[in-house]
């Protein structure tokens, strides 16, 4: 009788045991993570996007499989607009966006179905540093040519209120470049073909994606890198001129400021979609925090001669709250700039 008891004793203290256990796993064990890019592969979305996805799955507990899913489409609003409206929040997706669609659906466009302060920020591992390459063949070797040709210059584009395009049109609305943005490529990678092969001139793309994809192109001569649009002169090119360096008046330079400077720091984050448990995102914040920091990580980012520029996304969506307060008049004259 005594045996028997211990036995059943045994038996019911096994069965809590695993069950404690099993309510204990972790939320995220045999689960697959889907990181979605609103732009074709090849370009610096793409690129960003698959290198963490190799690297964040470990540092989540659980230790989820994580793909990369590309969604293209007018610049990368269909993926944003899915991500918003037509992804279920359950923690298992997330949209690696296109910050300059931020600053697009704050001044009130149309078709941009999402409100950019209910994302749920993860953070950003890198900005967007945008530069401009040109083939030489277009006699266009440098920032003062652009801004002295007697035609208009043609310069790839992906949609009125993409990052690429909105810096476009300062180059050319503010600053008075003669430009022709051609808009409707899918990513910088369908750019950089177009200007390789003299469909365009030249074209915007991320320093990153540039240093991976455009740099061999510039060393052998074939290419000519002209301008950067960043608050302060990548290292690695400090000799090449700013986009700030040919705004003159203080309006020049307030519209410089908002539409390159402010929204780079917002350009590339990845986010969740509105209404993800809080505990799932904290998760998924902290394991960003940890892969940023990860030796392998770190390892293959030296290797592929990239630069880690790492914000929170608590500081992400600081700068979302900095957007949204400018006033009427401002996010008016922002409108007609970037959308007429």
């Amino acid at each position: 009788m005594r045996n028997r008891l211990i036995a059943a004793t045994v038996v019911v203290c096994l069965v809590f045991v695993s069950g404690a256990a099993m309510a204990a796993a972790p939320f995220y064990q045999n689960k697959v993570v889907r990181i979605t890019v609103g732009f074709s592969a090849g370009g610096g979305f793409d690129l960003w996007a698959r290198l963490i996805a190799r690297h964040i799955g470990r540092n989540i507990p659980g230790n989820p499989t994580v793909v990369v899913e590309n969604i293209t489409g007018a610049g990368g609003l269909i993926q944003v607009n899915q991500l918003y409206k037509g992804t279920k929040a359950d923690g298992l997706t997330i949209g690696h966006i296109n910050g300059g669609l931020i600053l697009a659906q704050m001044v009130g466009q149309p078709e941009y179905e999402f409100d950019s302060m209910k994302f749920m920020y993860i953070g950003s591992s890198y900005k967007e540093n945008d530069v401009y390459t040109f083939n030489k063949k277009s006699g266009i070797t440098s920032a003062d040519k652009w801004r002295t040709s007697p035609v208009p210059v043609k310069i790839g584009g992906l949609m009125p209120g993409n990052s690429l395009d909105n810096t476009g049109r300062v180059i050319k609305e503010i600053l008075g470049f003669p430009t022709q943005i051609i808009s409707g490529y899918k990513g910088s990678a369908d750019i950089r073909v177009a200007v390789e092969s003299g469909e365009l001139a030249g074209g915007p793309t991320s320093f990153d994606s540039f240093w991976t994809t455009w740099k061999k192109s510039v060393d052998s001569g074939d290419m000519a890198l002209v301008l950067q649009a960043t608050a302060k002169p990548i290292k690695e090119i400090a000799d090449i001129p700013r986009i700030i360096d040919f705004a003159k008046t203080d309006e020049q330079k307030k519209f410089v400021q908002l539409i390159v400077h402010d929204a780079n720091d917002y350009s590339r984050p990845f986010a969740f979609p509105p209404g993800t448990p809080r505990e799932r995102v904290e998760i998924v914040r902290k394991a960003f925090q940890e892969t940023v920091k990860d030796k392998e990580f770190l390892a293959e980012l030296d290797k592929m001669k990239l630069s880690l520029d790492y914000t929170s996304g608590e500081e992400i969506t600081s700068a979302m709250a900095n957007c949204a307060k400018l006033n009427q008049e401002t996010k008016a004259r922002l409108k007609t700039l970037l959308f007429k």
